[in-house]
This record gives structure tokens, sequence and C-alpha cells, in this order.
């Protein structure tokens, strides 16, 4: 299989303007052929570069054409946590439309990025996340997600208020106190940390959401609310002693993105389903008692619990020396699995 030329990306930067039909939005960059040039006479890929190679990450997604991307000679890369060459994989076969990131994290240090957004497959809207690695302006890590429905995660997912919950988080305060990277590698060792000196305060207005809901307590009888949960730190919270920490470190939007591995079972939860973590042993008593209620009162069909393992992207924002938003992404996996990136 031959990897991409300088022809090819060429071609590329010359079919931009005719990709651009197919995208709900303009690039975040405005004119990218003009931008192709400018950056690549920069040496390292600084915030603009990296951004550019994640327009062309959903440039190729969209044209069904993975090896017009800026690859490696030798590149890692996981869908939805098994490994495979980008040709063989599902995302590059079905997108027929992106828009721009909802949300995107850039680390210039480290070559990384995270970036989240709503993508159309056969007219069904979904959720795409995506950590990238660039080592000299080319693509050495790709770690993808999709998320279909909440089955995959086991609880909050909708793509269609994905877009207008995380635009709040890309336009912090102009005035606010930028965390340092210190602090943000910090925050991401505690958040799966049997413990941590690392104090954490939680912003009044901090949002909480899973793929892209704000997430809700309808209880366990249906007798919750429908109004958006806050952010917690809680002292009893998922642990995983290798977790990855600190894949990518925005300081300009003070974003911090971490990776564990967190065991729980899977739940009946009214008509539906719900993934609830074993460090959450409460939650799942409560879950117990209600199945039981359930069996007794004949209601069902009930999807019978089963153990699973949760694999994390998780994102946090932190300023203003407070935490001001928690997003746990989860792909569910088999019990006892492991990360292939560890």
């Amino acid at each position: 299989m031959q990897l991409p030329s300088p022809f090819g990306l060429l071609r590329l930067s010359l079919g931009i303007t005719a990709a651009l039909s197919t995208f709900g939005g303009a690039f975040p960059n405005g004119d990218v052929r003009a931008s192709l040039t400018e950056r690549g006479a920069a040496k390292e890929c600084n915030r603009a570069c990296l951004s550019n190679i994640v327009d062309q990450f959903l440039v190729s997604v969209v044209r069904h054409d993975p090896f017009s991307l800026p690859l490696a000679s030798i590149y890692k890369a996981t869908e939805n946590s098994h490994s495979a060459a980008l040709t063989m994989m599902t995302l590059w076969r079905t997108v027929t439309r992106v828009n721009k990131p909802s949300l995107l994290a850039i680390d210039s240090k480290q070559g990384t990025v995270y970036f989240s957004l709503d993508i159309d497959e056969g007219g069904i809207t979904n959720i795409l996340r995506t950590r990238l690695k660039v080592v000299n302006r080319k693509i050495t890590e790709l770690e993808i997600f999709v998320n279909r429905y909440r089955g995959e995660h086991g609880f909050s997912f909708s793509a269609e208020e994905l877009p207008s919950n995380y635009a709040v988080l890309m336009s912090p305060p102009a005035n606010r106190t930028k965390a340092s990277r210190k602090d943000l590698t910090s925050l991401s060792k505690a958040l799966f940390a049997t413990s941590s000196d690392f104090k954490v305060t939680v912003s009044d207005t901090c949002q909480f959401s899973e793929i892209g809901w704000k997430v809700v307590d309808t209880g366990v009888y249906a007798n919750g609310t429908t109004d958006p949960l806050g952010c917690s730190w809680p002292d009893a919270h998922p642990t995983d002693k290798k977790a990855r920490v600190a894949l990518v470190v925005d300081e300009e939007l003070g974003f911090v993105v971490t990776s564990g591995m967190i065991p729980g079972i899977i739940y009946p939860y009214q008509n539906v389903s719900a993934f609830i973590p074993d460090a959450m042993p409460s939650a799942q008593e409560a879950q117990d008692v209600w199945y039981a209620y359930a069996q007794a009162k004949g209601q069902g069909p009930l999807v019978a619990p089963a153990a699973g393992m949760g694999e994390t992207l998780e994102v946090l924002q932190y300023y203003n020396d407070e935490l001001q938003a928690m997003q746990i992404n989860v792909y569910l996996n088999a019990p006892n699995a492991t990360s292939l990136w560890l």
C-alpha cells in the first residue's frame, strides 16, 4: 500500500475547497489552502499547525481517503479500542458529513490534540472523539472513538446537543486566570488516583456532561429530576493505577485529557441500561434493590446485569483555580479488558 506522497498532499490542498461543501460549517481556521502553505514553512507544529492537521483529518474522513493524511511511516491507530489500519476502519467508510470540532484541545508541547464533534453516518447523527499525536508534522498516533448511541457507553448521549453544550467551554472568559501546565497535570493525575494532595475546588457553574449531554439523574424509580447535575470531586471515585495522565494539556483553554480503564456493571435502568463503576458500591446496591423489586413486580423485559470495562478519555477544564467542566467520555468493552495504549 503506497504511502502519501508530496503530490498527494498537494492534491488534498487543492481539493479542500470542493470538500468544504460536504461540511456542516467552514473550517475553524478560514482559508485552509493558504494556511497549509503558511504553516508548512514552520519547523515545529504549533497550535495553528495542529489545528490544521485536525482539518486534514476531517477532510480525509468525509472523502473516504485516509492516506491523504500526513501519516508517519509507522503509526499506531485504534478505532473503538481495537487496532487496525485506517483503510480497514469503519469511520472512513460510513461518514457522509462532518462539522467543525465542537471541542478542540491542543497541546503543542507534546504534539497532541483531542477533539469531539457530531458526524453524519447515513442520515444518523453520531459523535466522533479523537486523540492525535504528531511528531515532525506527521501523525504517529490516532485514538478514535465513535459513539453511536447510549449502549456504547452506558448513560447520557446527545449528538444534537453536543455543539451547544461545548460552545461555552471553547469561549472561556477573557479575564480568567489560566491554569499552569503543572496544575493541569496534577489535576489529571488526581482524577483516577487512590489519593492526591491536589485540592480541587468546583465552580458553581461547572458543566457535567457525558457524550455530549449534560448529565441528569432521573432516579432509580423514575423519581429523580430532569435538571442537569453539577460537577463534584468526591473522595470515593473510580481509580486506575495505570491511568494515562496529561495526554493533552491545553494551557490556553484550560483543558486536560486523561484516560482510565474503569471496571463496573451494566445494569438495567428502568427500560434501558446504565454502566455503574465498581467504585460506586452504593449506586450498585441501590440498583440491585430496584432490580429485585422490578422482578417481583413482573416488570420487563429487563437486560440482565453484566460486567463491563469502561475505557475513558475524560476531559476536564480548569481555570480561575476552579474546575469548570467535567466530561466523562466512556466506551464500553468486555470485562477485564485493557487498553492497547498501555
